[in-house]
Parts: structure tokens; C-alpha cells; sequence
């Protein structure tokens, strides 16, 4: 069976290192050269794709496909739609899966996409006949009309790939107090430190994990020192769109405890085995002194759900975030009738569409007494 692996440091396309862009290799240790000459593609050209975190999944994705061609013997250039339909039909019913477990129709789609990514290359290549994801439907899109709705004259569709899925939205899962406390106490200083930074600025695991120790040693200004809460500048962040989150005080209070304490004496520790060893620019760190990764942060969070009988993840957290401020917000905005509560939300979380943070419009509206409760009652998690 086909296998996954990532490039590390060491590899050097046109001179400068490259890590973390996925390569598939066969049974005989051999480089699978399309899929490869692919994901090289996607890392080293697309200009859109400059995230090792995307790099991963379309190397995912098409690791999973070639599963599924090697486990029924299909060669990569000869398959059609219908193959392609068994794929889809297998993650949708859970043979492909763990038993009792679907794929998301959103992350079946989203596999698709990427396959049919894979094959459109190819064919401009020259290395297949046609696509087998070429045929697409007109889908009617669901979304908020445009400035320029009043020009588009598409009737608000737009092209969408055959085999993909029709999606019902839902609304993000958000977390209780209650369930968030049971959580809470399951997770270790530096854990539930982390996990509170996710609950009360929105920031996603990846951010967590990135998040520079230089960004809480001081306050940005001298006139934050007593403010309720600190601005914290975020670089590493999805899309690459540079955003200031705004942590409570008693929680940078206690980070920077963690800073001098907990993270010192792993720096420490590190330091002794190998005199080699350069401390990360990272503020959150393994006992051993390394960086943690983002998997790694959610994989902490969903054990603790696991732990208390909760199916969730550290994405919730964020989902949790957004829907107390939202209310919020909407709650001071009958007093200050200028505050635009969803804008104010899409700057929070670094939104690059105003339409992705209107997912959080149904539940506050749905629930709004109940996001209230949990808005009065989240900080009380940082004292």
C-alpha cells in the first residue's frame, strides 16, 4: 500500500530548504512520480497554496485515493467517474472507515476537489486522456447578495463538480459552561493554559501552537500594563492575514507564570541532553523542550473530551468564542447603535468573508438567552 511521508529541512529545491511538502512512495520504497510531481506543484508554484498545513491536506487526500486505487486495483490512469462515485460512496457509507464512522459530506467534497485538482493538472499534462471529474452541475449558491449582485448574471450559480454532495449547513457546535469546566479540569497547566487562549480570543489550534513567547514577555504599551486585557499580534496565522487577539489580563498574567516556570525548566531540560539544542521561538512547549505542533494541540483537547464523554474539538473552542462575543456585541449594539456586532466578530477571528462568520447569525438567534449564559459565565474559567 501506497505510503505518506513529508520533506524535512534537508530538502533544497532550487537551493533553499523545504520542509513538510507530502511525497507518496510505493511498496518498493519508489517515488509515485505523478502524484509527487503534483504536490511538488501545489508547494512550489500555486500561489494560493502557501501553507505547509494545506500542503498536508491535499497530501492526505491523495494519499487516501491511492489507497483506494491500490485496494481495488485500479491503475490511476484509467479511472473514470464511476470510480470515482465508489470512492465518494465509500466515505459517505463508512466502508472506508472505522466502523460505525462516516466522513463528513464536507470533507468528502472536499477530497473530491482536490482529486479532481490532481487529475485537471494531469490532464493539462498530458498524462491522461480526460479527466474523470470533468462533468459539472450548476448549483444554486446560498449566500448573501453582493454589491455587485445587481451585474452577476449567473442567477446566483455557479459550477460545482458532478460527483460532489449536496452540504446542509449546521450550526458550530458550541461548548456549555458546565461541559467546559468537566473539560477543562481533564487538561494540565500548560493545556488548559492553550485552551484558554482558544476560548477567549478565537484563535484557531494552529495559532495556539505558533504563538511566539516574545508576544507575552511585555504588554505592546505601558498604558495596557492595568487594562482588562492585553493586545497580542498574531503572524502565523491562517491565510497569512496578520490579526491582534485581545487575551485577559489574568490570562497573560498566567502565561508569562508559565514562561518563567513550567517552560523554563523544559528549555532547561533540553539544554543538559544536548548542547546542541536551540530553544524554539514558541511559547507553548513539550516537557522534552520542543515546539508543539498543531495536531498535537488538538489531540490534548480531544482527550480531555474523550475523557468526560464529549464528543468534541479544539476547533469548539473558537466556535464557543465567537458566539458569546457575537451576543455580546449585539446586546451593547442596542445601546450603540453603530457597532456592526458581525464585523466587529470577522476582525476577531480573521475572517477573510464576512459570510463565513455569519455561520455564528443562526445560533445566536436560535439560542441567544443560552450564549448569554455562557458569555457571563467563560471568564470565570481564566481566574
Amino acid at each position: 500500500m501506497p505510503q505518506l511521508l513529508f520533506t524535512t529541512a534537508a530538502f533544497r529545491p532550487h537551493g533553499a530548504a523545504l520542509s513538510d511538502v507530502p511525497m507518496l512512495i510505493d511498496d518498493d520504497m519508489r517515488l509515485i512520480e505523478p502524484a509527487c510531481a503534483w504536490l511538488m506543484h501545489i508547494a512550489l508554484v500555486r500561489g494560493r497554496t502557501r501553507s505547509a498545513a494545506t500542503w498536508r491536506t491535499y497530501g492526505e487526500a491523495l494519499y487516501d485515493w491511492w489507497q483506494t486505487l491500490a485496494a481495488n486495483d485500479w491503475a490511476w490512469d484509467q479511472v473514470g467517474a464511476r470510480e470515482l462515485a465508489a470512492y465518494r460512496d465509500g466515505m459517505l457509507n463508512g466502508t472506508r472507515t472505522a466502523p460505525g464512522r462516516r466522513y463528513a459530506r464536507t470533507t468528502i467534497n472536499q477530497r473530491l476537489r482536490i482529486v479532481a485538482m490532481f487529475y485537471a493538472w494531469a490532464h493539462g499534462c498530458d498524462l491522461v486522456d480526460r479527466s474523470p471529474a470533468e462533468a459539472v452541475d450548476a448549483v444554486r449558491v446560498r449566500a448573501r447578495p453582493s454589491m455587485l449582485a445587481h451585474v452577476d448574471a449567473s442567477g446566483g450559480k455557479r459550477p460545482a463538480i458532478e460527483l460532489t454532495l449536496r452540504e446542509t449547513p449546521r450550526p458550530p457546535r458550541v461548548l456549555e459552561a458546565q461541559t467546559l469546566r468537566l473539560i477543562m479540569d481533564q487538561l494540565g497547566s500548560r493545556d488548559r493554559l492553550m485552551a484558554t487562549w482558544a476560548l477567549t480570543t478565537g484563535m484557531r489550534r494552529g495559532e495556539v501552537a505558533a504563538l511566539a513567547a516574545s508576544a507575552v514577555k511585555a504588554p505592546v504599551a505601558q498604558r495596557f500594563d492595568q487594562a482588562p486585557v492585553q493586545p497580542v499580534l498574531l503572524d502565523v496565522t491562517k491565510g497569512g492575514r496578520s490579526r491582534f487577539i485581545y487575551p485577559p489580563t489574568p490570562l497573560v498574567d498566567r502565561t508569562r507564570a508559565y514562561l518563567r516556570e513550567e517552560r523554563a525548566a523544559a528549555v532547561r531540560y533540553a539544554q543538559r541532553r544536548d548542547a546542541a539544542y536551540v530553544e524554539p521561538v514558541q511559547l507553548f512547549l513539550s516537557e522534552s523542550g520542543a515546539a508543539l505542533t498543531p495536531r498535537r494541540v488538538g489531540a490534548m483537547f480531544s482527550a480531555a473530551c474523550r475523557a468526560v464523554g464529549v464528543r468534541s474539538s479544539f476547533h469548539a473552542l473558537r466556535h464557543t468564542f465567537a458566539t458569546r462575543a457575537l451576543a455580546l456585541l449585539q446586546r451593547q449594539a442596542e445601546r450603540f447603535p453603530d457597532t456592526n456586532p458581525l464585523l466587529v466578530v470577522q476582525t476577531l477571528l480573521g475572517h477573510a468573508d464576512l459570510q463565513t462568520t455569519g455561520i455564528y447569525l443562526q445560533l445566536v438567534a436560535a439560542d441567544l438567552l443560552a450564549a448569554e449564559v455562557v458569555a457571563d459565565q467563560i471568564y470565570d474559567l481564566v481566574a
